[in-house]
C-alpha cells in the first residue's frame, strides 16, 4: 500500500509536502484506515530514498493535525479520524493548494501575488 507513494523531483513542491499530501490522501480515501500501522520513519525514508528527517517531519506534522498517533519507541498508526469533521481536501491538488495558501499567509504574500505566480507557472 505504501509502495504507491511517489515523489516527483521536478514538481517544485517540497518532498516532505508531497509525502504528507500523499499520506493524507490515503487516509481520506480510506486506503489506510484508523489503526493501520505506518512504516517506521527509517523504513519509509529508505523506501522513498529520502532523508530520515524528512519523514520524521511528515510524521510530526500529521500527528500535530491528529491524523496519526505516535510515541517514541512505538510504531505510528492512523488515528481514528472523523472524515466528515476533518474536511480533508478531495484530491492531492487541493492538498497542494492548501499548503500553498498556508505558506503564502505565513510569508505575508498577497493573494494577488500568489495568483500571478501560479498563472506564470502555467504559461511556462
Amino acid at each position: 500500500m505504501f509502495e504507491s507513494l511517489r515523489i516527483n523531483e521536478k514538481s517544485g513542491v517540497p518532498v516532505w509536502v508531497q509525502i504528507r499530501n500523499n499520506l493524507i490522501f490515503l487516509i481520506k480515501s480510506e486506503q489506510i484506515k484508523p489503526g493501520d500501522v505506518l512504516p517506521t520513519v527509517r523504513e519509509l525514508a529508505t523506501q522513498l530514498g529520502v532523508n530520515y528527517n524528512t519523514i520524521h517531519k511528515v510524521y510530526q506534522d500529521l500527528e500535530a493535525d491528529d491524523l496519526i498517533c505516535s510515541s517514541r519507541g512505538k510504531r505510528s498508526f492512523v488515528a481514528d479520524v472523523d472524515k466528515d469533521v476533518l474536511k480533508l481536501p478531495e484530491s492531492p491538488v487541493d492538498l497542494v493548494i492548501d499548503e500553498l495558501v498556508r505558506v503564502a499567509r505565513e510569508s505575508n504574500v498577497s493573494e494577488g501575488d500568489v495568483l500571478v505566480r501560479v498563472k506564470e507557472r502555467f504559461s511556462e
